[in-house]
Formats: structure tokens, C-alpha cells, sequence
């Protein structure tokens, strides 16, 4: 893709080795990619992010984990849209999810700050309970919600993890299609 076009990058996964969740957001993100955009995936378990530590820069965290760090903080920051996915655990968002989304604290002193003037699309695995957290997290992050917010299930997906229902990507191309209006849109105004 180009450089002009906008970047939607999408954090989640789960630390399974086959997880619906990364292979929804593969999916996603290969629907944005067809329409031009520029993607990342930020694939969670590949990233094993060190746990969050309030208090620390990343040059405090130890050597080794400061590369994947970096990486995910850079990558957030060059974002023009989010699509967070997430399975559902006990009614709410993955710890490792959640985890990542903490060390966006990292980002709080950026002009702008966190992830303000981006807009963040929701996927959840499961149960749409999931969406109840990562709406706070989205509000708290100064981001804007995509009114689409897209739950699928064990039944969406074939043997092989691939998305195997055509409502439910259906469902996921107007939520990335959201995204990107949304980012050519802050573009426009940059």
C-alpha cells in the first residue's frame, strides 16, 4: 500500500496458538487492505508484552522487552484508526489484551494524547459482554467508537480458523469500512 493511505492496525489475538480472535482480525484487516488501507497486526502472543508497571519509561523495563514494547507503542501512535478484538474471558477482555491497552498510558504526554482523534472498531470472540470493558477502555482513551460492534462465535469459523459465515463478514467489512471514513476523514483535517 501506500503511505497516503490510512493505517488501521489491530491489537488482540489471545496467547492460544489458534485463536478465533487473530484469525477474525486477519480477516478484518484483509478487508481493509482490499479497500487500500495500510494494515498492522499487532498479534498479541507474538508481542508477549511485558506486564504494565505504572511508574516506568520503556527504558526502564528490562533489555529484552523493550523492542516489543517499542513496537507496539510506536505502531499505535502512527495509527489513523484501532480494531481491538477480543475473546471473551469471565465476562470481560483478555489479560493480555488488557495489559497492551495499559501500557497506551505510555502515550498519555503525546500531542495529542492517547489515542485522541482516532477512531477504534470492537470485535469480540464469544459473548458480546466483552464490549462493555473495551468501550470504557476506548472513552477513557480519548478515541472515537465505530458504531459497529461486530461478536462472533465458535459457529462463525471453520476447522481451520477461517471466518466461514457471510453475515458475519459482512458485518466486518462495515466495521472496517466505518474505520476508514473515519480516518480519511481525519486525514483530511490534518
Amino acid at each position: 500500500m501506500t503511505d497516503s493511505a490510512p493505517l488501521l492496525v489491530g491489537p488482540g489475538g489471545t496467547l492460544r496458538e489458534n485463536s478465533r480472535t487473530r484469525a477474525a482480525l486477519h480477516t478484518a484487516l484483509g478487508i481493509a487492505q482490499a479497500h487500500g488501507a495500510n494494515i498492522e497486526l499487532l498479534d498479541l502472543r507474538e508481542l508477549d508484552l511485558p506486564m504494565y508497571v505504572p511508574d516506568w519509561a520503556i527504558e526502564e523495563y528490562p533489555p529484552h522487552q523493550r523492542a516489543s514494547l517499542t513496537r507496539f507503542i510506536d505502531t499505535c501512535r502512527r495509527a489513523d484508526a484501532m480494531l481491538w478484538a477480543s475473546p471473551t474471558y469471565h465476562g470481560t477482555i483478555s489479560g493480555v489484551l488488557k495489559n497492551a491497552l495499559d501500557h497506551i498510558e505510555l502515550m498519555s504526554d503525546d500531542t495529542p494524547p492517547y489515542l485522541q482523534g482516532r477512531a477504534v472498531g470492537l470485535i469480540a470472540v464469544a459473548d458480546s459482554l466483552t464490549f462493555g470493558a473495551m468501550a470504557n477502555a476506548v472513552y477513557e482513551l480519548r478515541a472515537w467508537l465505530a458504531p459497529t460492534r461486530v461478536t462472533l462465535s465458535r459457529a462463525d469459523f471453520d476447522a481451520n480458523f477461517r471466518l466461514a459465515n457471510p453475515r458475519a463478514e459482512r458485518h466486518l467489512a462495515r466495521l472496517v469500512d466505518e474505520l476508514l471514513e473515519f480516518a480519511a476523514f481525519r486525514r483530511s483535517r490534518l
